[in-house]
C-alpha cells in the first residue's frame, strides 16, 4: 500500500493491537486517533476509517487556519461521545 501523510500503520508482534493512527500537528498542537483493525472488521476498513477521518480533520484545518485546537476539539469531543467517529461506525456493533 503506498505511504499516505499523517497515517501510519501500526502491527507489532507482542501486543494485541493491529490497526492505522492518525496522527496531525498544527502550531505545536497535536491529534492522535487509532483505528483497531479489530474494530473496524479488518484492515481494509480500518483504513478507510483512517483516512476518511484525517480528510476530515484536514478540511476543518482549512476552515479555522489559525486555531488548530479548535479544530481538533470537535473531533476529541466526538471521541468521547462514542468509541467510534461520526459517520464511521462499522456494520457490527461491538462494545468499546
Amino acid at each position: 500500500m503506498k505511504p499516505i501523510r499523517n497515517i501510519t500503520r501500526f502491527t507489532y508482534e507482542f501486543t494485541s493491537f493491529q490497526g492505522w493512527r492518525v496522527t496531525l500537528c498544527r502550531n505545536q498542537v497535536h491529534f492522535t486517533r487509532y483505528f483497531s483493525d479489530k474494530q473496524y472488521g479488518g484492515e481494509a476498513e480500518s483504513y478507510a476509517a483512517a483516512l476518511t477521518m484525517r480528510n476530515r480533520i484536514l478540511e476543518r484545518l482549512r476552515l479555522t487556519p489559525g486555531d488548530p485546537e479548535k479544530a481538533f476539539a470537535e473531533f476529541r469531543e466526538e471521541e468521547q461521545k462514542t468509541c467510534y467517529p461520526c459517520g464511521l461506525r462499522p456494520r457490527k456493533k461491538k462494545a468499546c
